[in-house]
Protein backbone atom coordinates (compact mmCIF):
# COMPACT_ATOMS: atom_id res chain seq x y z
CA UNK A 1 0.00 0.00 0.00
CA UNK A 2 2.91 2.35 0.75
CA UNK A 3 4.29 1.85 -2.75
CA UNK A 4 0.95 2.99 -4.21
CA UNK A 5 1.08 6.23 -2.19
CA UNK A 6 4.70 6.79 -3.32
CA UNK A 7 3.75 6.09 -6.93
CA UNK A 8 0.86 8.55 -6.79
CA UNK A 9 3.12 11.14 -5.14
CA UNK A 10 5.83 10.74 -7.80
CA UNK A 11 3.31 10.92 -10.66
CA UNK A 12 1.65 14.02 -9.22
CA UNK A 13 5.00 15.80 -8.82
CA UNK A 14 6.13 15.19 -12.39
CA UNK A 15 4.84 17.47 -15.13
CA UNK A 16 5.48 18.34 -18.75
CA UNK A 17 8.72 20.20 -19.34
CA UNK A 18 9.00 23.49 -21.17
CA UNK A 19 10.75 21.68 -24.00
CA UNK A 20 7.69 19.47 -24.52
CA UNK A 21 5.46 22.56 -24.67
CA UNK A 22 7.87 24.19 -27.15
CA UNK A 23 7.79 21.10 -29.37
CA UNK A 24 3.98 21.16 -29.37
CA UNK A 25 3.96 24.88 -30.24
CA UNK A 26 6.40 24.27 -33.12
CA UNK A 27 4.19 21.45 -34.39
CA UNK A 28 1.23 23.84 -34.45
CA UNK A 29 3.11 26.76 -36.06
CA UNK A 30 6.64 26.04 -37.38
CA UNK A 31 7.12 29.70 -38.36
CA UNK A 32 7.83 30.72 -34.75
CA UNK A 33 11.40 29.40 -35.07
CA UNK A 34 12.13 31.27 -38.32
CA UNK A 35 14.65 34.08 -37.95
CA UNK A 36 13.19 37.51 -38.56
CA UNK A 37 15.03 40.63 -39.72
CA UNK A 38 14.80 44.05 -38.14
CA UNK A 39 15.44 46.89 -40.61
CA UNK A 40 16.81 50.17 -39.28
CA UNK A 41 16.76 53.11 -41.70
CA UNK A 42 18.96 56.05 -40.81
CA UNK A 43 18.64 59.33 -42.75
CA UNK A 44 21.21 62.12 -42.53
CA UNK A 45 20.56 65.44 -44.28
CA UNK A 46 23.55 67.72 -44.79
CA UNK A 47 22.67 71.43 -44.88
CA UNK A 48 23.32 73.50 -48.02
CA UNK A 49 26.54 75.52 -48.11
CA UNK A 50 26.79 78.94 -49.81
CA UNK A 51 30.05 80.87 -50.30
CA UNK A 52 30.41 84.34 -51.81
CA UNK A 53 33.74 85.89 -52.89
CA UNK A 54 34.71 89.03 -54.83
CA UNK A 55 37.58 89.69 -57.31
CA UNK A 56 38.17 93.05 -59.08
CA UNK A 57 38.52 93.26 -62.95
CA UNK A 58 37.42 95.69 -65.76
CA UNK A 59 35.12 93.66 -68.07
CA UNK A 60 31.38 92.74 -68.14
CA UNK A 61 30.43 89.05 -68.27
CA UNK A 62 28.41 86.31 -66.47
CA UNK A 63 29.42 82.65 -66.26
CA UNK A 64 27.31 79.91 -64.63
CA UNK A 65 28.77 76.49 -63.89
CA UNK A 66 26.58 73.58 -62.72
CA UNK A 67 27.92 70.18 -61.74
CA UNK A 68 25.96 67.67 -59.66
CA UNK A 69 24.91 69.60 -56.55
CA UNK A 70 27.37 72.51 -57.00
CA UNK A 71 26.30 75.73 -58.76
CA UNK A 72 28.90 78.45 -59.35
CA UNK A 73 27.87 81.83 -60.79
CA UNK A 74 30.63 84.28 -61.78
CA UNK A 75 29.45 87.83 -62.55
CA UNK A 76 31.89 90.45 -63.94
CA UNK A 77 30.69 94.04 -63.69
CA UNK A 78 33.24 96.74 -64.55
CA UNK A 79 36.12 96.11 -62.13
CA UNK A 80 34.25 93.73 -59.77
CA UNK A 81 33.81 89.94 -59.99
CA UNK A 82 31.21 88.34 -57.76
CA UNK A 83 31.43 84.59 -57.29
CA UNK A 84 28.43 82.79 -55.79
CA UNK A 85 28.94 79.09 -55.06
CA UNK A 86 26.03 77.06 -53.72
CA UNK A 87 26.17 73.38 -52.80
CA UNK A 88 22.65 71.95 -52.37
CA UNK A 89 21.77 69.80 -49.39
CA UNK A 90 22.27 66.06 -49.64
CA UNK A 91 20.37 63.17 -48.11
CA UNK A 92 22.29 60.10 -47.05
CA UNK A 93 20.22 57.00 -46.34
CA UNK A 94 21.81 53.95 -44.74
CA UNK A 95 19.82 50.76 -44.23
CA UNK A 96 21.04 48.24 -41.66
CA UNK A 97 19.43 44.79 -41.50
CA UNK A 98 19.79 42.96 -38.19
CA UNK A 99 18.62 39.32 -38.12
CA UNK A 100 17.32 38.05 -34.79
CA UNK A 101 15.61 34.94 -33.48
CA UNK A 102 12.05 35.21 -32.23
CA UNK A 103 12.49 32.43 -29.67
CA UNK A 104 15.77 31.74 -27.94
CA UNK A 105 15.77 28.33 -26.27
CA UNK A 106 17.94 28.15 -23.16
CA UNK A 107 18.09 24.70 -21.62
CA UNK A 108 17.53 24.86 -17.88
CA UNK A 109 19.56 22.70 -15.52
CA UNK A 110 17.50 19.70 -14.43
CA UNK A 111 17.12 18.37 -10.89
CA UNK A 112 19.40 15.44 -11.68
CA UNK A 113 22.14 17.75 -12.98
CA UNK A 114 21.92 19.80 -9.79
CA UNK A 115 22.00 16.59 -7.72
CA UNK A 116 25.09 15.31 -9.56
CA UNK A 117 26.87 18.64 -9.07
CA UNK A 118 25.98 18.64 -5.36
CA UNK A 119 27.29 15.08 -4.88
CA UNK A 120 30.51 16.01 -6.71
CA UNK A 121 31.03 19.10 -4.55
CA UNK A 122 30.37 17.13 -1.34
CA UNK A 123 32.83 14.40 -2.36
CA UNK A 124 35.53 16.97 -3.19
CA UNK A 125 34.92 18.73 0.13
CA UNK A 126 35.10 15.41 2.03
CA UNK A 127 38.34 14.51 0.23
CA UNK A 128 39.86 17.88 1.16
CA UNK A 129 38.77 17.44 4.79
CA UNK A 130 40.34 13.94 4.90
CA UNK A 131 43.63 15.21 3.42
CA UNK A 132 43.77 18.16 5.82
CA UNK A 133 42.89 15.84 8.73
CA UNK A 134 45.74 13.44 7.90
CA UNK A 135 48.15 16.33 7.47
CA UNK A 136 46.99 17.85 10.79
CA UNK A 137 47.50 14.60 12.72
CA UNK A 138 51.04 14.05 11.45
Amino acid sequence: MKWLVKLILVLSLTSCSAQWHLKKAVQKDPLILVKDTLVVTNTVVSPPVAITDTVTLKQHDTITLVKDRLKVKIVKVNDTITIDAICDSDTIISIVEVPYEKIVYVEKETFWDKFKNMILMISILMGCIMIVGKWWRS
